[in-house]
């Protein structure tokens, strides 16, 4: 007698769109289940039954009607009958679209796999014509990573001998129309060639034909890499490869699986039953059905039953879940102090009143913003656990990319060995998607302006952050200019430490036995520091490793211009910052007036001329003359 589960044993969704892809699907069962009573308003009619460890439910679309809006429509119902499920496969036939880079036959299975700057689907009817051609909008999600990690390792199976379509393929023969024999010929016709006659090729002319090397046996080829899907059904070769080409080369085209793939994790899995030209016949549709539920079957035999318990259920996934991720650089700085005034600020902004999605921490090199945007990464990490969180580096488009396949490796993202994908492509869309969740983006370090809004034709770093109603991103940045232009007035700016603070940070950075015996001594050090925490780091790690006293180090400063600047030039080890990046005071106010030099002369200049004077309460007057009034402004500024 046949077993009868509950609904929340089910852990696999099956969908089909044709009759004959159902058949195929119910003959891969191991073994089927009873079915259960009707589930409210629930209109699917669906097939129970496991494939080795796994409980699956096999729902097909109802007949006559196909695209991408009903099959949503039966996800959603089997999602909602069903809650245990985990993902989808979406089984059945496609048009395949052949080229030199993909020898592509009838019979053959193309398989969903992110590549080219795509999830593995792409919805080619739905976007905006442009004055450069038809540009597409929003973007499909990939399949979940516990079916990407199973098609890597059928992929190997296979390439080793191991794993086999033809025992499934071989029982499905048993059934008449499914047999290989009965699909008759494959014939590959010229794009440009269109049919002529009734309903097969016997009146096509031979001379349209592509003469292609015949195969050693005719058991199907499996292809990796994107779909094509929308609601009309492609019967033009030219048209086809076009499309294929905008889309970077796509496989096959289909009707439903855009529907699918932002509301139910899942694989498209298609047998190639025509080549979605004018010749298209029904002939290869059965064999071609029975394929792609071969290769289902073989898929699913290598996934552990415990992956698929592990990995979050489908309703979760459409609902926006996710499971957060997290890259920072570095780990909590425990000797942070303070900073609660730029803390609570930043906190208001994004998290409690929410009023705007972009903040800039902006003040001079060496005043504590990168160490602000840790604390504060952390500080959300542990009160707000729905928000993953990630840190770039902005000082150059070549950390930005470091940065962003750091990310990419947080967020299990793959880039395909086959193409030269972008990674800050992938990591942008994948960020955009609803399905991201909550985020915030630190962008470190972006100090420059033509970096950031690209310089001529190019594109600027800012291209490729992410944008969504649930994403955060804070800048830190040295400059005013570039606060302003990625966060308008959305603005916190970062003053030197506290008193209190200040003393605070340096008595948390000595060692005890280097400690003054009264506060003005210190205070005195804080002073000639101007209360940078920068300097104050680097003034205890020199005193620590030379076992030297406050009084020394002060001396040291107040010497010789000479003495004072190899003083404040010596690097140390601080594991809450960049490796390789300029820990010193000196070196790290060197790297501002560059950025000041190169942007305006005039600027550097002014500190030129102020170097000479007493810098405290310098009036107006005393600066050289500069025309117009506006430009000195500028400078000033």
């Amino acid at each position: 007698m046949t077993r009868r589960l509950g609904r929340d044993e089910y852990t696999v969704g099956w969908v089909c769109a044709l009759p004959d892809e159902f058949t195929a699907a119910q003959e891969m069962l191991d073994e089927e289940h009873q079915d259960l009573l009707p589930n409210g308003s629930d209109a699917n009619i669906y097939t129970l039954g496991c494939i080795g460890d796994h409980h699956v439910v096999l729902a097909c679309l109802p007949a006559g009607q196909t695209g991408t809006n009903l099959a949503a429509a039966v996800a959603v119902q089997l999602k909602a009958t069903f809650p245990a499920i985990r993902f989808g496969l979406m089984v059945g036939i496609g048009g395949g679209v052949p080229s030199k880079e993909a020898d592509v036959r009838l019979g053959d299975v193309v398989v969903s796999q992110p590549g080219n700057g795509h999830g593995g689907v792409v919805q080619y009817d739905f976007g905006k014509s442009t004055p450069k051609g038809f540009e597409q909008t929003g973007f499909l999600n990939t399949p979940p990573q516990v079916l990407l990690a199973a098609v890597t390792k059928l992929r190997s199976n296979q390439d080793r001998g191991r794993g086999s379509l033809s025992p499934h393929l071989s029982k499905l023969s048993k059934i008449c129309k499914f047999a290989r024999d009965e699909a008759g010929s494959d014939v590959l016709f010229e794009a440009e060639y269109n049919h002529v006659g009734g309903d097969n090729c016997a009146s096509c002319a031979a001379t349209g034909k592509i003469q292609r090397e015949e195969r050693t046996n005719n058991m199907p080829m499996v292809h990796y890499g994107t779909i094509a899907s929308g609601n009309q059904v492609m019967r033009d070769g030219v048209i086809r490869d076009k499309i294929s080409s905008e889309f970077g080369g796509v496989l096959c085209f289909e009707m439903e699986a855009a529907g699918l793939m932002n509301n139910f994790p899942c694989l498209i899995i298609r047998g190639i039953c025509d080549y979605a030209d004018s010749h298209k016949s029904k002939r290869w549709q059965s064999y071609a059905a029975g394929a792609a539920a071969a290769y289902a079957k073989e898929l699913l035999q290598v996934i552990p039953a415990a992956n698929v318990a592990r990995t979050q259920t489908a309703d979760e996934a459409a609902r926006g879940y996710q499971a957060t991720c997290f890259y920072l650089p570095f780990p909590r700085n425990l000797q942070f102090i303070g900073r609660n005034t730029e803390l609570n600020k930043l906190k208001e902004k994004l998290l409690v009143n929410k009023d705007c999605q972009k903040v800039a921490l902006v003040g001079l090199g060496g005043i504590g913003k990168t160490q602000i945007a840790l604390q504060l990464a952390y500080s959300v990490k542990k009160d707000y656990p729905e928000y993953s969180i990630f840190w770039i580096l902005a000082p150059s488009m070549e950390t930005f990319e470091q940065g962003c396949a750091e990310i990419a490796g947080a967020l299990g993202i793959h880039q395909s060995q086959e193409s030269k994908e972008d990674i800050r492509k992938l990591v942008l869309q994948r960020l955009n998607a609803k399905t991201a969740g909550k985020w915030l983006l630190i962008v470190d370090n972006a100090d420059d302006q033509d970096l950031l809004h690209g310089a001529g034709q190019g594109k600027g770093l800012l291209d490729f952050l992410p944008e969504s109603d649930d994403g955060l991103t804070v800048f830190t940045t040295r400059h005013y200019g570039v606060a302003q232009s990625v966060a308008g007035s959305n603005v916190v700016e970062v003053e030197k430490m506290e008193t209190q603070e200040a003393i605070n940070l340096l008595n948390k950075s000595l060692i005890r036995n280097s400690l003054p015996k009264n506060d003005t001594l210190m205070i005195d050090l804080l002073t000639e520091l101007d209360y940078l925490p920068l300097a104050i780091t680097q003034a205890a790690a020199y005193i620590n490793t030379n076992k030297s006293s406050i009084l020394e180090y002060l001396q040291l400063l107040k010497n010789t211009d000479q003495d004072a600047i190899a003083t404040l030039s010596r690097e140390f080890y601080d594991n809450t910052r960049y490796k390789h990046s300029a820990n010193a005071i000196v070196k790290t106010w060197t790297v501002t007036f560059n950025q000041i030099l190169k942007h305006n002369t005039l600027a550097a200049d002014l500190l030129a001329f102020i170097s000479y004077i007493e810098w405290k309460a310098i009036p107006s007057s005393i600066l050289p003359a500069v025309h117009p009034e506006a430009q000195m402004a500028s400078a000033i500024g």
